[in-house]
């Protein structure tokens, strides 16, 4: 862990603060995907540091994953324009090949299916449709728990993608964030200023995380939620800009962070992701980045940045950390670079909506150097944005 803290810290300096249409039912019709690899390789931390995190890729619409039609097809039916864009994406998450997204612009749950090659939307029809999705989690066995702002309540469909009940939270409720750990969910209220724990079998609520206040066990502002591999919950307070630790039976353990612009303070947090290394990703809207904090809370790296370039963040809110399904962007992976897990990150504005980043390590008898040849030209340091950092650039091949 020293070593990985090291490697992240070497390049932090100060922070930058830097239509849709809704398809009743079915498979959305596109044009061929553009099948190319990026322009150049982005990577988190610089050099001469080993890199830690690289963007991948981004998606924006059915185009970018649509597969071709066939001569048949194109005869029979005629070219197909239709696409379906991403408007303002919030929740995401990334399961079984599947980037399923929250767009708070659009009714239902966007599912792209990056092994079938086509667009879907889940929950968009009849009484039971869901209105305003903003967050969502998927179990082990692939039930799919959305929160719904607008009928204030959690609602769930099969892992076949049919809806199946809805947990009702109150009319006084607001729920914005979602997580889960075995059989509990873990519910964010944003307007009462705690987490409410349900059994995600039943809906019924076995406990309460939290009061309004500003002192240690308290929330003026929770919104993400995460849980590790022990059961302890960390909340996000994006008012308090700060996160707290709770044991599993909701007890306070811990909290970090305080409003400013050095690393491991916050702005504006949003949701955040832990993965099997137990390392916490906290979106940070204001920063336009994410924070990687160890499990003692300090802070190891971070990685996005405002700007244009490939893997740049406009107004992130979703994270996800993802450690299957390797083989659909292994040709965005540098040769150099080993990928551990991967990291699905929702931008709400912007030109990279859904990104893509793997977070690893150099492969054995690869050196910083074999990076720097393919690396895009980015802003990868935290610094004042009259000085960007010095950078290579390099076609990819």
């Amino acid at each position: 862990m020293a070593g990985i803290r090291a490697s992240y810290f070497g390049q932090f300096k100060l922070f930058t603060f830097a239509l849709l249409g809704i398809f009743l039912a079915g498979c959305v019709s596109t044009p061929p995907a553009q099948d190319v690899k990026p322009k150049g390789y982005s990577f988190w931390p610089a050099a001469p540091d080993e890199p830690r995190i690289q963007y991948l890729v981004s998606f924006n619409s059915s185009l970018d994953i649509a597969k071709e039609q066939s001569g048949f097809e194109r005869a029979v039916y005629g070219e197909s324009v239709e696409a379906y864009a991403l408007n303002k994406p919030y929740g995401a998450r990334l399961w079984n090949g599947c980037i399923y997204v929250c767009d708070v612009r659009a009714g239902g749950v966007t599912i792209m299916d990056l092994r079938q090659r086509q667009t879907r939307i889940m929950g968009a029809t009849g009484p039971t449709k869901i209105s305003k999705a903003v967050d969502l989690v998927i179990a082990p066995d692939g039930t799919k728990y959305v929160i719904d702002s607008v009928e204030r309540a959690v609602m769930v469909f099969t892992p076949q993608e049919r809806y199946r009940t809805m947990y009702r939270l109150g009319a006084d409720a607001s729920p914005v964030g979602i997580a889960i750990f075995q059989d509990r969910l873990y519910v964010t209220d944003f307007k009462n200023a705690l987490v409410r724990v349900l059994d995600r079998n039943t809906g019924a609520e076995i406990m309460q995380i939290g009061q309004r206040g500003g002192e240690d066990g308290q929330f003026i502002g929770p919104l993400g939620v995460a849980v590790d591999r022990m059961g302890n919950v960390f909340v996000s307070d994006t008012i308090k800009c700060r996160v707290q630790k709770f044991s599993p039976d909701g007890a306070f353990l811990l909290a970090f962070g305080v409003t400013g612009n050095r690393p491991g303070q916050f702005v504006r947090p949003k949701y955040m992701a832990i993965g099997s290394d137990d390392q916490l990703h906290v979106v940070d809207a204001a920063f336009n980045n994410v924070q990687v904090f160890d499990p003692e809370a300090n802070v190891v790296g971070y990685y996005g940045g405002p700007g244009s370039f490939p893997g740049a963040m406009d107004l992130p809110a979703g994270i996800d950390v993802h450690e299957t399904d390797f083989d659909l962007f292994a040709k965005f992976v540098h040769p150099a670079f080993q990928v551990e897990r991967l990291i699905l990150v929702a931008n709400q504005f912007g030109d990279q909506k859904i990104s893509v980043y793997a977070m690893g390590h150099l492969k054995p008898g690869s050196t910083v150097a074999d990076t720097v040849q393919g690396r895009a030209l980015t802003a990868p340091g935290m610094v004042p944005s009259t000085q960007p950092a010095a950078t290579t650039t390099a076609p990819v091949k």
